[in-house]
């Protein structure tokens, strides 16, 4: 899979030889997957090349920046997350201001879509000034200019249609089996691990302190079951949140990662959000604390058994945390 910046990136390819899709896709869910699979059956069936065009930054952060999301997933990871759809290219174009004010036609054709060419796009689709575009006009401009249009159709969830922003919100509040169930995976943090304070070890939990990307979304603060791709697949338990017990403010994700004795400092890792344990809690001594961080050890590893023995039956991996 090719990544560029502009399409001219991809070398000559005639207008016929298309088949595009455009959207943001942050975090890669299974409405997402379902677009890239008809965009890719189609390109084949008609012997050409399929590109997905996705943005960086997310358009509201220069559009309206005091209403940007936090993100799913970054640009890397959300291109990371496309390749085993089989695509030809992925062009990752750099949302300005200049591109927020242009117009839908001349974007297409900027982008090589022309007679011939083929969208395939998901049911929600808008584009251009204001979001101006939707599917109605696109479909004109197509039978103008030449090139068809496949829309998809939105894959459920719970009765209601699977959206980024309905995943976001879950994971906002720490409803990350459903954020999982509509990603078609866990959620997931990737991030350095850094010097922290220390107080993990002096509890009794040495833990990995994770500096995340700049906007990436943080589930609810609380304590998490957590599985370490990067590690093997080992299971741990992930706090976010601010420490109300010793008033520290700055809020932050930390993971202590069960029988691992090594260093982890520099080292990047990958967790998996699997389900919330428990809410964030201000303890009125740290003896509590640490009394309640062995509780929250001790039924996350019973978790994580169960999960591996339903793993190892073929079964369904046991289930998140009730």
């Amino acid at each position: 899979m090719k990544v560029v910046e502009r399409p001219e990136e991809l070398g000559p390819l005639r207008a016929d030889e298309l088949t595009v899709t455009v959207g943001n896709f942050d975090g890669f869910h299974r409405g997402h997957a379902a677009v890239m699979g008809r965009l890719v059956a189609r390109a084949r069936a008609r012997g050409g090349t399929s590109v997905a065009v996705t943005f960086d930054p997310h358009p509201v952060a220069v559009v309206a920046p005091a209403h940007a999301p936090s993100l799913l997933t970054t640009t890397d990871e959300k291109v990371e997350l496309l390749e085993p759809s089989g695509l030809d290219a992925v062009v990752v174009v750099r949302f300005t201001a200049d591109v927020a004010g242009q117009d839908a036609r001349d974007f297409m054709a900027w982008l090589g879509v022309g007679r011939g060419s083929h969208l395939v796009l998901g049911h929600d689709f808008h584009m251009g000034r204001d979001r101006q575009c939707d599917l109605g006009r696109l479909s004109e401009l197509g039978a103008h200019g030449g090139y068809g249009l496949d829309v998809v159709p939105p894959v459920m969830h719970e009765g209601r249609p699977i959206s980024s922003s309905r995943i976001r919100k879950c994971v906002r509040e720490g409803h990350v089996e459903d954020a999982g169930a509509m990603l078609g995976r866990p959620h997931f943090l990737r991030g350095r691990v850094v010097e922290g304070s220390g107080r993990g070890r002096s509890l009794a939990s040495p833990t990995a302190n994770l500096e995340l990307p700049p906007g990436k979304l943080l589930p609810a603060d609380g304590v998490y079951l957590v599985e370490i791709p990067s590690l093997e697949g080992r299971p741990g338990v992930m706090y976010v949140g601010r420490r109300p017990t010793f008033g520290e403010g700055a809020r932050r994700a930390e993971v202590h990662v069960f029988d691992l004795e090594r260093d982890l400092y520099g080292i990047e890792l990958s967790i998996d959000v699997l389900g919330l344990l428990r809410g964030d809690v201000a303890f009125e001594s740290a003896d509590g604390l640490r009394e309640q961080i062995r509780e929250d050890v001790a039924r996350a590893r019973s978790l994580a058994a169960e999960r591996q023995a339903g793993s190892s039956d073929g079964g369904s991996e046991g289930g998140p945390p009730a």
